[in-house]
């Protein structure tokens, strides 16, 4: 999660830390009676906190907050990130969010979702939660302008520390601010950039824990990268990467003439231009993609925003007797991730933000059945000399 907070509210430093506080059947907490410094400077692995030469913390006062169990219906980060915490999360959506409201450039409705998954991720199945007041040094002046929270489980302990980056006010004042540029690019080599590859990940889990197919399934997000030798620089470069390309082991491309019965089993628009696909085949087992032209492509990817959103608020009982259609994008952490990681193929593939994929190869897109569980779903991005290949399973 660190990474995509690096990437959406660039202006703060964020760690989380594991501890180990003794559960409270063992060691009960108050408000009058909160563990001493020296007790939560060892159950919060104090000092190491943020990288680098300043990062260490050194708690000098604390505030215990109770946590109070849920609903039984709920599901804290999912609700927290709808701006709607649970009892267990308030407190700690509360502190969080303020905090990042009082640094430079406030807070948007992205980094506002993702503040609040955090939180509810934060307070999940806690019983304390601690406030710390730290320091730089031990018994130094406290750093008001910091956030310290430490919350312990029955089975684990989380600390949570937030402070403003180096150069915060720069990055605020940047028309980019909320866009930092991603990872460096290799394009001569498979192999994305660890920041990316970690961003990959943390997205597709994230995503997946919105789209819940049952108790112990989830909607999966697997992507491959890889390269090719074809000149697309020509006057046919779709014909030119069907003759070339190597193809997957799993997925092929359909012949040409075969791009025509998309249309006869999707979306009927798609039939007008033979290349396009607007929906699902009728066969599941056919692992074979087809040609999406780029206003097509655009249009897949909004309507499988919209879907993904639908399904995580019908999976919830907070939106049940509410009818409104949610603004896209806006409060939806789905939404945001979903862009994030569409937005990181393309780059990826491309070798540089906001150039779009010279091709685009797909089954089953937009994402509907799949949501559910039913069927599979595969989406293939082409750079200029690199692929990107998503396969989407439930």
């Amino acid at each position: 999660m660190e990474h995509l907070f690096a990437r959406w509210l660039p202006q703060w430093r964020l760690a989380v830390v594991g501890g180990d506080a003794p559960p409270s059947y063992e060691e009960e907490w108050t408000a009058a009676a909160a563990p001493s410094l020296a007790e939560v400077s060892d159950y919060g692995a104090f000092p190491l906190t943020f990288a680098g030469l300043d990062g260490r913390r050194h708690p000098v006062a604390v505030e215990r907050y109770d946590i109070e169990d849920p609903d039984a219906t709920s599901d804290g980060p999912l609700h927290a990130s709808w701006g709607l915490p649970d009892d267990g999360a308030e407190e700690a959506f509360t502190f969080l969010v303020e905090a990042l409201e009082s640094g430079p450039g406030g807070l948007d409705r992205r980094g506002r979702a993702l503040a609040g998954y955090l939180a509810g991720y934060l307070a999940a199945d806690g019983t304390d939660l601690l406030r710390i007041t730290a320091a730089a040094e031990p018994g130094g002046p406290a750093l008001d302008d910091e956030l310290h929270m430490m919350v312990r489980s029955d089975t684990k302990t989380t600390r949570l520390a937030l402070a403003l980056a180096p150069d915060a006010a720069d990055r605020a004042l940047a028309p980019d601010a909320s866009e930092p540029a991603p990872g460096p690019v290799a394009p001569d080599s498979s192999d994305v950039s660890d920041v990316s590859e970690h961003r990959i990940a943390c997205t597709t889990t994230l995503l997946s824990e919105f789209l819940r197919i049952n108790n112990t399934d989830a909607v999966t997000f697997e992507v491959t990268f890889g390269t090719y030798d074809i000149d697309l620089n020509v006057a046919d470069p779709d014909a030119a990467f069907r003759a070339g390309w190597a193809g997957d082991e799993h997925w092929l491309i359909a012949e040409e003439g075969d791009d025509e019965s998309a249309g006869e089993t999707g979306d009927e628009s798609a039939g007008e231009t033979g290349d396009e696909i607007g929906g699902e085949t009728d066969d599941e087992s056919d692992d074979v993609l087809r040609s999406l032209d780029s206003a097509t492509l655009r249009a897949a990817l909004i309507e499988s925003e919209r879907n993904m959103v639908a399904v995580a608020r019908s999976q919830t009982l907070v939106w049940e007797f509410d009818s409104t259609t949610p603004e896209i994008p806006g409060d939806e952490l789905v939404s945001w991730l979903a862009r994030d990681l569409v937005e990181t193929l393309v780059t990826e593939t491309t070798g540089a933000p906001g150039i779009p994929p010279v091709l685009a190869y797909a089954k089953n897109v937009p994402l509907e059945s799949v949501l559910y569980g039913e069927g599979d779903a595969c989406l293939l991005l082409v750079g200029a000399e690199r692929t990107a290949l998503v396969h989407i399973s439930g």
